[in-house]
């Protein structure tokens, strides 16, 4: 097999309701979507999570454009045999985990048969109004992840009258401080699952009683596994989140949660505001994680999609179908 042409697509829908967090505000999605095309014209497509900007990491959208272009030219008619094969050409990506995960994901689909799958359904919210909290009781999460914020008591009460039972983790994005341990000890009361990532510094938890109250979960310091198992050495963490676009793919995520499992180590599926194609391998990798993973039903963010009927509700479960890339509905950028 060779890849003989790279197009790349944008695609920008507005959220249903602003996502807000600690560090930004969102209003929109902007995605950058590559298409690639084989000599046998297959095409195969890959969704890229990074941002506009580095708000969150500093690989933004415009830097995965360049290195995915660069690959490319690198690549372009070169035999390739099988996915191991792909995995050599990605060697000098390391340091841009978001544009090898795009990559991996398109790639991953040419010598992989996808299948349809069924996954737990963990919802993330950000503000706990009275359209977020009808959603939630409609559709009936295992899990609900509440973004930190001074409402978090508040919002916390309100979730304990929904009419089922579900686990509750928070994140709270490193927004907080040893001024905030009353409040954490409160919070603990409420029998949380995990927090991700409380502290900026990884030394505070050391100047804290935080671990024998709550499970500190890794998140955005997890960015390699050689780093995942430095911290946990070092810190009490028993809970890692694990983000394909941070830690370079699925390939990096199966051998991530293969090895923390050997270690005792809890782990997530963290997914980035994904649209359906991001999704159906959120939910992909979800089936190997130890609790319910970070994956949204269809239309709980956007009203509209490319990849359309990904993650149907079904007896309080998520289905989902190998995606069907509809490109009409893509800004073509390349």
């Amino acid at each position: 097999m060779k890849l003989v042409n790279l197009k790349l697509y944008y695609y920008d829908e507005n959220f249903k309701q602003a996502i807000v967090t600690p560090k930004i505000t969102l209003r929109h999605r902007k995605a950058l979507i590559i298409e690639l095309t084989t000599d046998n014209n297959q095409r195969f497509y890959g969704e890229c999570n990074a941002f506009e900007t580095d708000w969150y990491f500093d690989e933004t959208i415009a830097v995965a454009i360049g290195k995915v272009k660069e690959w490319f030219q690198n690549v372009r008619d070169m035999t390739l045999n099988s996915f191991e094969d792909i995995k050599l050409t990605l060697k000098g990506l390391d340091k841009y985990p978001a544009t090898r995960s795009t990559i991996i994901m398109a790639c991953f689909q040419m010598f992989n048969k996808l299948e349809a799958l069924s996954v737990s359904y963990g919802a993330t919210v950000s503000g706990l109004n009275n359209i977020k909290y009808k959603q939630l009781a409609e559709t009936r999460p295992e899990r609900i992840k509440v973004k930190w914020s001074t409402n978090i008591l508040q919002d916390l009460e309100h979730l304990m009258l929904l009419p089922f039972r579900f686990d509750v983790a928070i994140d709270a994005n490193e927004s907080l401080s040893l001024n905030d341990i009353s409040l954490l000890e409160q919070v603990s009361t409420y029998n949380i699952i995990y927090i991700e990532e409380p502290f900026k510094s990884l030394q505070t938890i050391d100047k804290t009683a935080i671990t024998h109250i709550l499970n500190v979960a890794l998140d955005e310091k997890a960015l390699s596994l050689a780093t995942i198992e430095d911290i946990i050495k070092e810190y009490d963490i028993r809970v890692v989140v694990l983000k394909p676009f941070r830690l370079g793919g699925i390939d990096k995520v199966l051998d991530a949660i293969d090895r923390l499992s050997q270690l005792g180590v809890r782990t997530v599926i963290g997914g980035m505001y994904e649209y359906g194609l991001s999704r159906y391998f959120t939910a992909m990798l979800a089936q190997y994680a130890t609790y319910t993973s970070d994956i949204t039903p269809e239309g709980f963010y956007f009203a509209h999609d490319f990849a359309e009927n990904m993650g149907i509700v079904k007896n309080g479960r998520l289905l989902f179908h190998p995606p069907h890339i509809n490109a009409s509905k893509l800004t073509a950028i390349y």
